[in-house]
């Protein structure tokens, strides 16, 4: 097409045409001409006019193809009244039709991007103009408020009555707020769907003031975050929750607890902070798997919340510990009674993975009655009282005596030094005889682990044992034990070929995966006779996973060292399970032995051991013994050895007599 800058300058001239009055078909003839000449490319086909003797015509423009190219416009005047002519002017009106066509479809094309961003990012806008109460949605705004878009006149009213009606007076009060300051504003809104689903919104918006700065409109754009929300409080949950119980975690706890402390200011009453343990709960996780002691974690946790007072808190702070916050409290007597009705509903049989279990805890109660009181220092006391509960024979609880910080003190502390003790040189070995009754000689020790503290001293094995069976350490002490005991057991073989060595296990190890592996590479290490070495496993370890324990016994006799079955008659042995253990030797618990002598009922119970240890064809040990005459008793009923103050003190390797007189 021609250049319209052109075309616009030949057109601005007057065109004399000259016509006579009835040559209106002629003027149509001469205006096409004209077309042509002024757009030659357009390759005009024809043009429709209905033009009248006076006056402007416009005739409409079209190409081969039919396509409207726009207008051109003829005007006609009398320039004498005898005489008619007619002047024309050709007007850009075929320009101007296409820059308007240009301008609306430019104008189309913005508002359908401007709806396509919106539907896209999900972002709705909306204006309302104050004075009508008139307010223009888009179409992704009556989406993210669940209608039908255009569906119906958005009214302030209209909009007011979607929204949840809790929000309503906010809303209107934070707009209220911007007509009067003229400050954008921002906020949350909840609106519910015809189908009652409550979605969450998020809205910024601003008000648009007149000439005279008052609010004349309120403009603004919103869009849905009900998802981004939901994620936001599920993962607030998680921090402050347990994963697998769904009860509060310590974060949660600790904050209730500061906040109930901080409440003692204004009431009379007391808070108490129950320490709840569960008793011997790894051997549930080690004989039965840790689904089913998950399972029991979960079911504890359930019963627990149940038996909450309103207002009470249940938290799980990690493995098997849980606890409790009371609140409103008469003292420590209340305490007391509810401690016992959690620990009464946890005692309850637990059905789970098709296994019955009984789990009993023991808990501790620390009392706060004062806002000076710190959250920190009640879940410590509260701790300190549940140990005090499982030393006095677990299943109970303990309220927190002052006595019981220095005993947690010390307990930490001891932790602490222990640790650093193995590498440092500090643990000893001493040795106690163990003499064949017949004979009177020593065939052997049993190996036993002292504590050269630097400033303590000498430290026994019960302050250091539980400690290290609590924390762990238990298993690279028991592997210092066993090698140092295999080292010396080494020397003594090259003057006493047939010396024996006893070596305590703990349960925490023999449940260990990797327990057989550790004693198979130190049994290689230190190149000790696997039969002269005897590993002691107690009574009740064996028993309380009788299976799991008979699987890890023919491992090690498969190494070739020796088992003994440690405090016999102090557990509930299994004789099925007895007479299947590769078990040597029977030692008889001191408790037994004490009464020898003066206990008819102790008498039995040893000649008892004696003779099931004949009959499966093991050897019997006895420990403790202290006098002669419970000497006299053991070798009358036909005990293969004993050990005891009476016979040697545990001592150096050095000190141990080869005989005993």
């Amino acid at each position: 097409m021609a250049s319209w800058g052109v075309a616009q300058a030949r057109a601005d001239a007057l065109l004399d045409l000259a016509l006579a009055d009835d040559s209106a078909a002629d003027l149509t003839d001469q205006v096409v001409e004209l077309a042509r000449s002024l757009l030659p490319e357009a390759q005009v086909a024809f043009i429709e006019a209905e033009q009248s003797p006076l006056g402007s015509d416009d005739v409409l423009v079209r190409d081969d193809n039919g396509q409207t190219l726009g207008m051109l416009r003829v005007e006609s005047v009398h320039l004498a009244p005898d005489e008619l002519r007619f002047l024309g002017r050709l007007a850009d009106v075929l320009g101007a039709s296409l820059a308007r066509g240009k301008r609306n479809r430019e104008l189309a094309r913005s508002e359908r991007r401007m709806i396509e961003a919106q539907r896209i990012s999900q972002v709705g806008s909306y204006d309302f103009e104050i004075a009508t109460n008139t307010n223009i949605w888009s179409d992704q705004l009556y989406r993210i408020y669940g209608r039908e878009p255009q569906s119906f006149n958005a009214s302030y009213d209209v909009f007011l009555s979607m929204l949840l009606p809790e929000d309503r007076e906010r809303v209107m009060a934070v707009h209220q707020r911007a007509m009067e300051t003229l400050e954008p504003f921002e906020m949350e809104e909840r609106v519910v769907w015809p189908d009652g689903q409550v979605r969450v919104l998020a809205s910024w918006g601003e008000v648009v003031a007149d000439a005279d700065g008052q609010p004349e409109r309120m403009v603004g754009i919103c869009w849905d975050i009900t998802e981004r929300r939901a994620i936001e409080q599920q993962l607030l949950h998680d921090a402050l929750h347990d994963r697998l119980t769904g009860l509060p975690n310590r974060t949660l706890f600790t904050d209730r607890l500061g906040q109930a402390i901080a409440g003692l200011a204004r009431t009379a009453g007391a808070v108490a902070v129950l320490f709840l343990d569960l008793d011997r709960f790894k051997v549930i996780n080690d004989s039965l798997g840790h689904d089913v002691g998950d399972a029991v974690l979960v079911e504890v946790a359930q019963r627990l919340a149940a038996l909450m007072r309103l207002g009470d808190t249940v938290a799980r702070f990690g493995g098997d510990e849980f606890v409790v916050l009371c609140q409103d409290l008469s003292g420590p007597v209340e305490a007391l009674h509810i401690a016992e009705r959690l620990l009464d509903g946890i005692r309850v049989p637990i059905l789970a993975g098709g296994s019955e279990v009984v789990v009993s805890a023991s808990a501790g109660i620390a009392l706060g009655t004062s806002d000076a009181d710190v959250a920190g220092d009640l879940l410590r006391d509260a701790d300190a009282a549940m140990y005090r509960a499982k030393n006095e024979g677990r299943a109970r609880s303990a309220l927190f005596a002052d006595d019981m910080r220095e005993q947690a003190l010390v307990r930490l502390n001891t932790e602490l030094e222990l640790r650093k003790a193995i590498g440092a040189g500090e643990l000893r070995l001493h040795y106690q005889p163990v003499v064949d009754l017949a004979s009177g000689v020593v065939t052997g020790v049993e190996a036993l682990l002292r504590w050269q503290h630097p400033e303590r001293g000498l430290v026994m094995p019960g302050e250091v044992i539980p400690i290290a069976e609590e924390t762990g350490l238990v298993v690279p002490l028991g592997a210092w034990v066993l090698e140092h005991a295999c080292r010396q057991l080494v020397r003594w073989h090259e003057t006493r070929p047939d010396f024996t060595m006893a070596v305590n296990l703990s349960g925490v190890e023999i449940r260990r995966p990797d327990f057989v592996a550790g004693v198979a590479q130190i049994l290689a290490r230190t190149a000790v006779r696997p039969s002269a070495v005897f590993l002691e496993i107690t009574e009740t370890v064996l028993m309380r996973d009788a299976p799991e324990s008979l699987a890890v016994l023919e491992e090690l006799q498969g190494l070739g060292v020796s088992l003994s079955i440690d405090d016999f008659g102090t557990g509930y042995s299994s004789l099925s399970y007895l007479k299947q253990f590769p078990v040597e030797v029977l030692k008889i618990d001191r408790s037994f032995v004490d009464g020898l002598g003066q206990d008819a009922e102790d008498l039995a119970i040893v000649r008892a051991i004696v003779a099931l240890a004949d009959s499966l064809g093991m050897t019997t040990v006895a420990e403790g013994v202290e006098t002669p005459a419970q000497l006299e008793v053991l070798r009358q009923v036909g005990c293969t050895a004993v050990q005891g103050y009476l016979l040697g003190r545990p001592a150096p390797a050095g000190d141990v007599p080869p005989v005993v007189s």
